[in-house]
């Protein structure tokens, strides 16, 4: 059966859960794309609440709701839906739990947010933590990391977690373009945390006051400061590189 009413049950639960209130009431949120729903599938298929596909990819998905064209494009929040839509049941996520950690301070932009969070799933930073950020479960953001908004613990973060990091022995390291040279340092220290500023204001001086390092990305060409995600990928890299090297 091919549903077509925007009164449906499921297409007016993916149409509220657009909006942060009902995404914080139902501890629901909303993957779209082929390749990032499959891969939630493969990867935590136990979060899929329900699954819809348009009819072009019913045959695929077998046991999908299946939408119109219309009603799909009614629900989808891309201009040009790929058929395919997952609303799926927020992970719960423990916090230190990763040697690798980057704490994300103010990261208003949904892009560099859902970046951030897909290269630190890269670059094996699996601990998360966010604070005064933007809804990690919005659509866009949810669609910048692709499938690793599954595959990181992302927890809500501030002051009192960053000073609980430094208790359990992480190092955090915090970017600004007024620290030291990140290429001629390395650190030794078993547990890290990358501490990566908003767009507008930086890091925080509650936060930078708990940095053990301040560390900058050398530039050249008049160029005063990089976008967010790319200074927080940077960074995860390059104090990553020893065990990239033996790996």
């Amino acid at each position: 059966m091919v549903i077509v009413s925007k009164e449906n049950k499921t297409a007016k639960l993916i149409a509220s859960l657009s909006a942060k209130k009902y995404r914080d009431e139902t501890g629901l949120f909303v993957a779209e794309g082929l390749r990032t729903v499959n891969d939630i599938l493969d990867y935590a298929p136990d979060l899929v609440q329900a699954l819809i596909t348009d009819e072009k990819h019913a045959e695929k998905y077998k046991g999908a709701t299946v939408f119109s064209d219309n009603l799909m494009r009614y629900v989808s929040e891309t201009q040009n839906s790929q058929g395919v839509i997952a609303v799926l049941r927020k992970p719960r996520c423990d916090a230190y739990t990763s040697s690798k950690a980057l704490f994300l301070d103010g990261i208003r932009d949904p892009g560099n947010l859902g970046t951030l969070i897909r290269t630190a799933c890269a670059a094996g930073f699996n601990d998360v933590y966010l604070s005064d950020c933007a809804d990690e479960f919005s659509g866009k953001v949810v669609r910048s990391t692709m499938s690793a908004i599954v595959k990181v613990n992302i927890i809500h973060a501030d002051v009192s977690v960053a000073t609980e990091l430094k208790k359990r022995g992480y190092m955090l390291i915090g970017a600004d373009m007024n620290g030291q040279n990140v290429y001629g340092y390395s650190s030794d220290s078993e547990k890290l945390c990358v501490v990566i500023g908003g767009e507008a204001n930086g890091i925080s001086q509650s936060i930078r006051e708990l940095c053990d390092k301040i560390l900058s990305i050398p530039m050249t060409g008049n160029i005063e400061s990089l976008n967010a995600a790319v200074s927080g990928a940077i960074m995860m890299y390059l104090l990553n590189r020893d065990n990239y090297r033996k790996n």
